[in-house]
């Protein structure tokens, strides 16, 4: 008479399809993250205004032209002579034809630098209405 029973295998745990799995979830992962860049090139106090409503969220990453309160123009975070704006953006436009732009001005920026600004937009074929400026609104940080 035996009175042990027989044993049972003990059950494995195939680790090779779970790393294969685990590869997988990282691949998708880094395909869909996106990445913000952070714009700390020049620190500018934005317009505020009250009657605008609320803003939409960005969806697509813009190139920025930023005036500062010192008629400094930066071109995607780079000083750019006020003369040399318009050959600026012929450059970029022939590098990146899809780029799209947007500006960034100082409250207390000149208004003959905008101006500059945007007869520059007009000799590198952009047009003024595809240029959204950035307006903050009153009692947002940022």
């Amino acid at each position: 008479m035996e009175l042990r029973r027989p044993r049972r295998p003990v059950p494995t745990i195939p680790i090779v399809s779970l790393i294969d799995i685990l590869v997988i979830l990282l691949i998708f992962f880094i395909a869909t993250t996106t990445f913000r860049r952070n714009k700390t090139h020049v620190k500018i106090a934005l317009p505020e205004s009250k009657g605008m409503g609320a803003a939409a969220p960005v969806q697509e990453v813009r190139t920025s032209i930023t005036i500062t309160k010192d008629k400094d123009i930066l071109l995607d975070g780079e000083l750019v002579a006020e003369g040399g704006l318009e050959e600026a953006l012929k450059a970029l436009r022939a590098a990146r034809p899809g780029a799209k732009l947007e500006l960034e001005a100082d409250t207390d920026a000149a208004l003959g630098v905008l101006v500059k600004v945007w007869d520059a937009l007009r000799g590198a074929g952009y047009s003024i209405n595809e240029v959204p400026a950035r307006i903050q609104r009153a009692g947002e940080g940022g």
